[in-house]
Formats: structure tokens, sequence, C-alpha cells
């Protein structure tokens, strides 16, 4: 209400800002050469309204990511400076990732590291989690719980660390591993969700033949993998870059193989750290969250703009429509109403 900016300008500095990775201050000087001067503060004021108007949007997708067979999660720090001081203390932004049925992008942004964080925002969610081998999701699992699926990406890595490292033994290791990606290459891919009663039908015969192939071909090379691992654990030391990698993958076993349970999961969880890329190469442009209130300004902001990217959806299209779109539903809008607004539906639209 009596904003000065329209929906185009607004979508243009939210994009600016989380798609683009302009920081606040480089924008007013853009804006400002193109004959509009407006203040950081009033783009900062502006940016807060708009994850104020777009937040009932990011609470439904929160609540219909939760209804995903499978979600790719992982999280990375942010500086967040603390009031009346110079010094800046570590925050953090969470990402969680849905599946094709409800695919989209969610950030969640604590002030700390500790598992308050991704139990909260996983709440009630009872399927499979990707994700890396993160001391704050270890309360997440269990019987009856959510079932965590570990990254293979990383446990190679490990085994990259130690040859790189001149560690000659890690490339049997790294052989096994290129055999598992190669056995990923040859699978079908998965079919798309679809309502049509014959498509469902085919999309879980495609499941299942990619979940068999993997019983078929991939689970030799497991056994492969565990027989080196039982036989040079006793040879390396502990915190030497190949005791290192293989006390992971050990201490890790079950859930590096959970993925072959299932023909809609993935070996690794390269999806969630491609997301979080973005985050990456926005705090080299700006620096610092000024506040616990930016902080979650920007995991609202970063959500829309995340699950537009995720989707190929055109950011700076998508909110040119959705935010006078919300902003006609009023105060508060049903959940029916808001979903209209889903990015993946207005992509349908």
């Amino acid at each position: 209400p009596r904003g000065l900016c329209g929906p185009g300008l607004l979508a243009h500095v939210v994009t600016a800002k989380f798609a683009d990775h302009v920081p606040v201050h480089r924008l007013a000087g853009q804006l400002a050469r193109s004959g509009v001067a407006v203040a950081d503060s009033t783009l900062g004021d502006w940016l807060l309204g708009a994850s104020e108007l777009l937040r009932p949007l990011y609470d439904l997708m929160h609540t219909r990511l939760k209804l995903s067979r499978v979600i790719h999660g992982d999280d990375t720090h942010v500086k967040l400076r603390v009031a009346g001081s110079k010094r800046t203390t570590k925050a953090h932004l969470w990402v969680c990732i849905g599946d094709a049925d409800y695919p989209y992008v969610l950030f969640d942004f604590t002030a700390d590291h500790t598992a308050e964080g991704p139990t909260r925002f996983l709440t009630g969610y009872k399927g499979y989690f990707q994700a890396d081998a993160l001391a704050q999701y270890e309360g997440l699992y269990g019987e009856d719980k959510i079932k965590h699926v570990c990254c293979s990406a990383h446990a190679r890595r490990k085994f990259v660390a130690a040859g790189e490292g001149n560690d000659e033994r890690a490339a049997e290791a790294l052989e096994l591993f290129g055999r598992l990606y190669g056995i990923e290459r040859t699978l079908p891919p998965l079919l798309a969700p679809s309502d049509d009663p014959v498509m469902r039908e085919q999309r879980r015969v495609r499941e299942e033949q990619r979940r068999a192939m993997r019983r078929r071909d991939a689970e030799p090379v497991w056994d492969e993998l565990e027989k080196w691992l039982a036989e040079h654990k006793p040879r390396a030391l502990p915190k030497s870059p190949l005791g290192s990698a293989i006390g992971y993958a050990t201490n890790n076993w079950e859930a590096l193989k959970r993925y072959l349970e299932a023909g809609y999961l993935a070996l690794d969880n390269n999806l969630s750290e491609r997301t979080l890329r973005a985050i990456a190469l926005g705090r080299n442009a700006w620096g610092v969250i000024g506040s616990e209130v930016g902080g979650q300004t920007a995991a609202v902001l970063y959500s829309l703009v995340g699950t537009c990217k995720h989707l190929l959806i055109d950011p700076f299209a998508y909110l040119r429509d959705a935010l006078p779109g919300l902003f006609a539903l009023g105060q508060e809008p049903t959940a029916e109403r808001l979903r209209d607004w889903l990015p993946d539906r207005w992509l349908l639209s």
C-alpha cells in the first residue's frame, strides 16, 4: 500500500539482488543512472515488503515440500552483523529441495548452526533425506522417522584428496566409484509426474526398472568396495587423508547404499550443492546480512527465485505476475487461492 514502485520495478529489484547477486548499494547506483533516485534503505524496505507479501506462498511451498518422497538438503554459512558492533557472527542458510512432484527450493535462515534449525524445518516429514553426514541432521533419522541417503560425491571427494596427497591406494577406490557413476549413466531417465493413470503407471514401472538395474549392476560394486575398505582400513592411519576417507565411508555405509532402495533416489547430493552456489556468489557480492530479519527476508526471496531457476522459469517474469496477483488476494489468502501462484502451477498457466 502507498508504495512508490510498480510490480515490474519491484520484480527487477528482487531478481537483481537474489538471482543476479547485485548488492543493494550497487543496484541503487544502477537505478540512479536510469534517472530513478532510490535510497539504499528504501530498496531494503521494498525487499522486506516483497518477502512479507510472498511469505504465505513460501509457507504453502514449505507444507507441500514435506509431501515429497525424497528431499535434498544442505547448508552454507553467511556473515550476520551483530547489532551495535562492528563484528559479525556466522549464521546459516539451509536449503531443502523437493522431488519432481513438489519441485520447490526452500531456504531457511538460522542465526546459529545447531540441530534445532533442520529439526524444526522438517517437522512431520517421514520420507528420504539426501544429505551429507552433517551432525546437525543426525536427530532426524531413525525408525519411523526420516531415512538418510548419504551423498556418494562427498565420500568420493575424500578419496580424491587422498590421491592428491600421493597415496596411490586411493586410485582403487576411485575406480570403483567411477563404475558406480558409469552405471547411473546407463539407467533410463525418470519420467515426469502426470495426472494420467497410464502415465503414472509408466512412471512407477520406470522407477522399478531403475531400482532393479541398480541392484543387478551397482550392488556387486558396493560389495567390492566394502571388501576393499575392510582390507585397507587397518593399513591407513585414522587421521591420514586415506584413513579419513575410509572412516567416512564405513561410518556411513548403510546410508551411502540406501539409494539402491528406490529408483527415484540419487547417487549423490550434487543438486543441493549446485543450488547453494547462488548463496556463495551472493555473499561474495553483498558480504553481510544486516540482521536476523534480513536473513528471513533473504530466505523467502532466495526460495522463490531458486524455485524459478530450478524449474527454468525467468524469475523476473514470474515475480512481475505473482507480486500483484498475491497482493490482490488480500491479507489472509487461502491455500486454495495461493495454489495458482505456485511457480510450477504458474508455469503451466
